[in-house]
């Protein structure tokens, strides 16, 4: 949303000098652990050899899980050795990110911007499409009475619709998806199939939980420039408290 902004207001007219590629410039861990903010010191064994993983979180389900271990068996040896099995596009959330990726990430909100500028959002939507091709689509996290919804796909247009002013927007939630439940309870921390396998300890699992649902960023992880601020250099990060980046969706988001 920040480097759509950006755009528009002419601070930056491509990828280079936006805050996305600062964001992935400077948040670049090497393993799954530290990419969730487990400390190395404590950490399973194969959340220290595999390298971060789009969409991993303790609540994955057990298709989540198998890759976890498939990825494990066949990763180099050694804490964060370098390895080929995951293409350095596949995961979004980390970096770094070659320029030709960054230009198609910005690329595409600048079209999709245009769309509904022009266009209007679409509100009523074919229900032959896919089910995430209809609306934006949101996992709910639930802490005692308090509830958090997250983005689970369609970020793309949840980013236009916030610069464009959108107060609300159709959405859909509680809906099956290969990422996992689409409702996480708190409660049910002992149930997630990681958990229960020992890759996380409990306190682990509900760290990761309460930092997602309070809006916090791992440890390590550099405050986001943003429109209208200079773009930080290297030297210059700083930490502090910021929205947890989410999983994005399908590659081809539609208005």
């Amino acid at each position: 949303m920040q480097s759509l902004r950006q755009y528009l207001d002419g601070e930056c007219r491509s990828y280079r000098g936006s805050c996305l590629e600062t964001y992935w410039q400077h948040w670049q861990p090497s393993t799954l652990a530290a990419s969730l903010g487990v400390s190395s010191d404590t950490a399973h064994p194969w959340l220290r050899r595999v390298p971060p993983l789009s969409d991993f979180m303790p609540w994955s389900d057990v298709r989540q899980l198998q890759l976890l271990r498939t990825l494990a068996e066949l990763s180099p040896q050694g804490e964060g050795a370098e390895s080929s099995l995951v293409s350095e596009t596949a995961v979004r959330q980390v970096g770094p990110k070659p320029d030709w990726f960054g230009e198609r990430r910005l690329n595409q909100l600048v079209a999709l911007h245009r769309a509904i500028l022009q266009e209007g959002y679409r509100y009523q939507a074919s229900q032959r499409l896919e089910y995430f091709h209809q609306h934006i689509v949101l996992d709910t996290l639930a802490r005692g009475d308090e509830v958090r919804f997250l983005v689970a796909n369609g970020q793309h247009r949840a980013s236009v619709l916030s610069v464009l002013g959108y107060a609300s927007v159709p959405a859909l939630v509680h809906v099956s998806h290969r990422r996992g439940p689409s409702l996480v309870r708190r409660e049910d921390c002992l149930s997630w199939p990681s958990v229960r396998q020992g890759i996380f300890t409990e306190n682990q699992a509900l760290e990761i939980f309460d930092r997602v649902f309070e809006g916090r960023p791992p440890p390590g992880f550099p405050r986001l420039a943003r429109a209208g601020e200079a773009t930080l250099a290297p030297g210059e990060l700083e930490i502090a408290p910021c929205a947890q980046v989410m999983p994005e969706g399908s590659p081809t988001e539609r208005h």
